[in-house]
């Protein structure tokens, strides 16, 4: 069978320099020059006709077309490293990663696809340390952590996997049997809140309500309230990433335009430490797999919108 494929050399500059979000850092790795892994770069955005980096101020981002293609490279590449190990009867040494990760992206996204990355990454144990307090990576044991809010934190490097969208969520029947039809209308009592947040006073706020209208449900941990707006017991405020895979479901709908804007996840860790192999290779799958939910969460929401309830006459 013929296989389309762009030279080795030019792909392992690639998977390094994607890695490190750097071309110096990819030089130094793989033992060659700067120019080196500039000119693998270039031959190989020719061979597949598309940009795979963008110049910064501050040196080199990937593409969205790039990050796609940075982590099945890496798994590809992966995946050649275990056929060659295994002919050869080396044992790849296991790789610890510990992940500072709040209960809900946990609970509600993670952990549908951990499959997939252990798979992919079967030299990695990853090993979740599921808490809603922000890991301190100068005492704690986590390696990396996953973060949602504005960014800018003291000491941490950051990369974003998204920036989201919070708004209302619940289940289609119960949206079907009410009269509400704008934010208005809400019963504070069908607000589930979320314990250490104040996610409604934003969202009330930008609605133009909070005047009129304050949350009054019950208050569940973080990890619950979007599972408790699928059973129908009220409104839930989620993201198009925690609340993804009951949007794409039709488990859940949103019935309101209004957003809270300027939050997002991040893949997180100690300024002063390199990213490691082990960590690129989770920040690249997050990557890939975000970007793969809020594509399937933009087309469900094209398909359908939410079901509406006629006022009696």
């Amino acid at each position: 069978m013929s296989r389309s494929l762009p030279p080795l050399n030019a792909l392992k500059a690639f998977e390094a320099a994607a890695r490190h979000v750097s071309f110096t850092l990819a030089a130094a790795e793989l033992n060659v020059t700067h120019a080196a892994v500039s000119r693998h770069i270039r031959d190989l955005e020719a061979w597949l006709g598309i940009k795979l980096f963008v110049r910064t101020g501050r040196g080199v981002e990937l593409t969205e077309r790039g990050k796609g293609y940075a982590a099945e490279v890496t798994r590809g590449l992966d995946i050649l490293g275990h056929a060659t190990d295994s002919a050869s009867g080396r044992r790849r040494r296991t790789q610890k990663l510990v992940v500072s990760v709040e209960p809900s992206f946990a609970a509600l996204w993670m952990i549908p696809r951990l499959g997939r990355f252990t798979a992919a990454n079967p030299e990695i144990e990853l090993v979740l340390d599921s808490t809603n307090r922000l890991a301190d990576f100068a005492r704690d044991e986590a390696d990396v952590g996953i973060r949602y809010g504005r960014g800018g934190w003291s000491g941490i490097a950051a990369d974003r996997l998204v920036q989201t969208h919070m708004t209302p969520v619940c289940s289609p029947a119960l949206l079907e049997a009410s009269s509400i039809r704008s934010p208005a209308d809400l019963p504070a009592t069908l607000l589930l809140q979320e314990e250490s947040r104040r996610d409604w006073i934003e969202w009330l706020t930008a609605a133009g309500i909070a005047q009129s209208v304050s949350p009054g449900g019950p208050t569940l941990g973080l990890h619950l309230t979007v599972p408790a707006a699928e059973a129908g017991q009220g409104f839930a405020l989620a993201d198009e990433i925690i609340a993804g895979d009951a949007l794409v479901s039709g488990r859940l709908v949103r019935p309101f335009a209004v957003t809270v804007d300027g939050y997002g996840y991040y893949v997180v860790r100690a300024a002063d430490r390199k990213e490691t192999r082990a960590m690129a290779a989770l920040r690249l799958w997050l990557e890939a797999e975000v970007a793969a939910t809020v594509a399937a969460v933009a087309a469900a929401t094209a398909q359908k919108s939410a079901p509406r309830r006629r006022r009696p006459s």
